[in-house]
């Protein structure tokens, strides 16, 4: 009886090779919720490790940089608002 569960097994694998197909892989047990988490927070953690800080300096500078940014901005925006709340003013009254 198992040389004809072979012999079919082998019959079986033959023509799946010749069609090409190929029988599904088995599948995974399912990883538990817990196991999951601990790989995400071990990963988490590994990734931060890898983050290039910068230093007080560049942090300085950038930080500088957009507040400078914010008060050029908020200016022309001023400015714009400015102009066209006149220019409305001056076409309501014709």
């Amino acid at each position: 009886m198992a040389e004809n569960e072979t012999k079919v097994a082998e019959t079986v694998e033959s023509a799946e090779a010749k069609s090409g197909k190929k029988t599904p892989a088995p599948k995974k047990d399912k990883v538990k919720f817990t196991e999951r988490v601990k790989k995400f927070f071990r990963d988490y953690k590994s990734e931060f490790k890898k983050i290039a800080w910068p230093s007080k300096e560049e942090t300085t500078k950038s930080t500088v940089v957009v507040i400078a940014s914010i008060v050029i901005f908020m200016i022309a925006i001023g400015i714009l608002d400015f102009v066209f709340s006149k220019g409305l003013t001056l076409l309501s009254h014709l």
